[in-house]
C-alpha cells in the first residue's frame, strides 16, 4: 500500500498539553486525530513527530523512519469520515526544552 502524508483538509490533529509524570520521568499527553474529509482513509495510520528538538525523544515510539520517531494509531484499519482516535504520547525531555508538537499523519505502513 502506498504511504503518504494526509493533508490538513483530510485529517485534523490536536495535541494536548504535556504533564510531567514522576513515575515514568516523561511528559505525557495525547494527540487526537480526526477524519474531516469526505472519504475513508486506509489504515494503518502513523503519527510522525518531525519537530522534536535535539535531545528530546518520543519514549513510546512504535519505531522510527529516517531517524524520525512515529506512533502507530492502534486498531485503526480504516478511518471513516467523522471518526477520531486518540493516542498517548510520552516524551523524554531532560533539559525541559519548550515543545511544540507538530504531528504529521501518514496512512499506510512506514
Amino acid at each position: 500500500s502506498s504511504t503518504g502524508t494526509l493533508p490538513p483538509s483530510q485529517v485534523s490533529t490536536k495535541a494536548s498539553g504535556l504533564a510531567y509524570s514522576r513515575v515514568t520521568q516523561t511528559f505525557v499527553g495525547t494527540v487526537t486525530i480526526k477524519n474531516i474529509g469526505i472519504s475513508t482513509i486506509s489504515g494503518p495510520l502513523q503519527i510522525v513527530l518531525t519537530s522534536l528538538p535535539d535531545g528530546v525523544t518520543l519514549a513510546n515510539a512504535t519505531n522510527t523512519v529516517a531517524g524520525i520517531p512515529y506512533l502507530t494509531v492502534p486498531a485503526v484499519t480504516s478511518f471513516a469520515p467523522g471518526q477520531s482516535a486518540t493516542v498517548s504520547v510520552q516524551i523524554k525531555n531532560p533539559s525541559n526544552t519548550i515543545l511544540n508538537l507538530i504531528p504529521d499523519i501518514y496512512s499506510g505502513s512506514l
